[in-house]
């Protein structure tokens, strides 16, 4: 047996889902391949709270208060890493669709400009064949050409721009910083994300 849930993303996009009996919602949506937004999974942050609009549900015993407030719960606002339906249910999630989906992108990004910030940082803008929706504290992963590593960093640019742009540290022989100090504008790159 199975609950069927509909996500209402802020954007107006519904996607559906089917929830196992017992399933946290935040699983049950990973496995169908949407990131519901999270950072623990433990009941802890509130970064995945939602507001359930109709449906019956359990929210759970493992969370904090100051993740889900008594107030919060009596306005049928949920965790839905930690909420369990026992209906089918409709769960308004407040971000849009695009910033929700599974896995990883693939980018083509190019190397637009490096700025350098004293011996401290650079700040290196890429263009991309597609802007990408993040949620904020996601990050991607670059590689570093011919090397076959990567390294995670962090969005400087807001969400949606064509250019997405970074603050790296720079590191004295590090493998980024290394190939940052010969890197020209137009150097291809590939980028994964968001994580």
């Amino acid at each position: 047996m199975t609950y069927s849930i509909a996500l209402n993303f802020e954007d107006g996009v519904t996607r559906f889902i089917d929830c196992k009996v017992g399933e946290k919602v935040l699983d049950a949506a990973f496995r169908q391949r949407i990131n519901l937004p999270m950072d623990c999974s433990d009941g802890v942050c509130g970064t995945c709270k939602c507001r359930c609009e109709t449906g019956a549900y359990d929210l759970g015993d493992d969370y904090i208060e100051d993740a889900l407030s008594e107030d919060e719960a009596g306005e049928r606002q949920v965790l839905t890493c930690q909420m369990v339906p026992q209906s089918d249910c409709v769960i308004a999630v407040p971000v849009p669709s695009g910033a929700c989906k599974t896995g990883t992108a693939q980018f083509a990004a190019t190397v637009a400009s490096i700025t350098r910030h004293a011996d401290a940082a650079l700040e290196v803008s890429f263009e991309l064949d597609q802007a990408p929706v993040f949620l904020p504290g996601q990050y991607v992963n670059i590689g570093v050409p011919d090397s076959g590593q990567t390294r995670a960093y962090s969005f400087s640019s807001r969400p949606g721009d064509k250019r997405a742009s970074f603050l790296i540290k720079h590191v004295p022989g590090g493998l980024m910083s290394g190939w940052l100090e010969r890197a020209q504008p137009g150097d291809a790159v590939p980028m994964t994300g968001p994580l």
